[in-house]
């Protein structure tokens, strides 16, 4: 699994890191929810349900028009 922190580079842009963590959900597929926020009060405006694996290129495209998100697990799937 891949862990997304925000850092700000040297000229104060944000850069994403991404950071590793074993997955401890014994198999089952890991999601994250990404809302994306209004710039002048910091509303969600919309979100969308991904797998781990797509959450580093929506983060990369968020970073380079400087868009603001917020990332949260969401709860495993019931059987």
């Amino acid at each position: 699994m891949h862990l997304v922190e925000h850092t700000q580079n040297a000229d104060g842009h944000p850069s994403p890191t991404v950071l590793q963590q074993e997955d401890q959900t014994k198999g089952e597929a890991l999601r994250f929810e990404i809302m994306r926020l209004d710039d002048v009060d910091g509303t969600a405006v919309d979100s969308t349900v991904v797998d781990a694996a797509s959450v580093n290129r929506i983060v990369q495209q968020a970073a380079s028009v400087g868009q603001r998100i917020y990332i949260r697990p969401t709860e495993p799937m019931a059987s």
